[in-house]
């Protein structure tokens, strides 16, 4: 399974990294309005067309016999009764082709979750690595490996409530660093990016089955009998800016592909 969100990676690597010496809204917008013409395609090859152009239609209708009879009260509620019924056939005829769309929707968003939702760090700035381990592991053997371009700001942190262990770290130069954790003669690896580039970020790595893998492509997930419960990083929000504006990139990317779907 891990080859397959692998693949699928891998196609939006390329996708977006066309428009990687352009700012990050270039590559977030043509996904967008891809989504949005791919999505109306399954709209409408999946939907049964007739039928929703009826429901449109009977709508219409008695919403015009609303207007129309507006002083008979029994033909009033009676046109809203069907107004209501059209609707609720309306919703079910869309209904087939929602659920076809919603894996492939899911899949794009949590592809670009993970390169628009947090930024790398900068040289200077400074984060907390936490390791949360299995019940029972002794927090004294829980060591840290660091590479060159990351330095320890302060010591480890022990809290054995939570079996967790914390480090706070200065990050000193760009690159993609690969820190180390050890515990219990476990060694795993959590990736530190750092640099203006966009890129795969994970905040948290972690033992996954199915869907885990899915949830997150930017690491691979930790071995299921793994020691380690989670190695977090805490990224920072990006801040994409439209015209001036502070936009989330979910904002940007629905309303893009919505409105690009209604206009073709």
């Amino acid at each position: 399974m891990w080859a397959l969100v692998r693949a699928v990676t891998a196609a939006f690597d390329g996708l977006i990294g066309l428009f990687g010496a352009f700012h990050p809204l270039v590559g977030l917008l043509v996904v967008s309005v891809l989504t949005g013409a791919v999505m109306l395609v399954i709209f409408r090859y999946t939907s049964n067309q007739k039928g929703i152009a009826r429901a449109k239609d009977h709508i219409m209708a008695h919403i015009l016999e609303v207007r129309l009879f507006q002083d008979d009260l029994r033909l009033q509620l009676a046109s809203q009764r069907k107004i209501l019924a059209a609707n609720l056939r309306y919703m079910r005829y869309a209904l087939a082709p929602m659920i076809v769309m919603l894996i492939p929707v899911l899949v794009i968003l949590i592809q670009l979750d993970v390169r628009y939702a947090r930024r790398p760090f900068l040289p200077g700035e400074t984060t907390v690595l936490r390791a949360e381990v299995a019940e029972g592991t002794d927090l004294a053997s829980v060591r840290l490996e660091l590479p060159a371009g990351v330095a320890l700001e302060t010591e480890a942190l022990r809290v054995p409530d939570r079996s967790e262990v914390d480090w706070r770290l200065r990050v000193e130069r760009e690159g993609a660093h690969e820190i180390a954790v050890e515990a219990g003669g476990e060694r795993a690896i959590k990736r530190l990016e750092a640099g203006p580039r966009l890129v795969k970020l994970a905040d948290e790595r972690k033992p996954g089955g199915l869907l885990g893998v899915w949830e997150n492509p930017a690491e691979s997930p930790l071995p299921r009998d793994s020691r380690f419960r989670s190695i977090a990083i805490d990224y920072p929000d990006r801040d994409l800016r439209l015209f001036g504006f502070g936009a989330h990139w979910l904002v940007v990317f629905f309303v893009v592909s919505v409105l690009f779907g209604f206009a073709i």
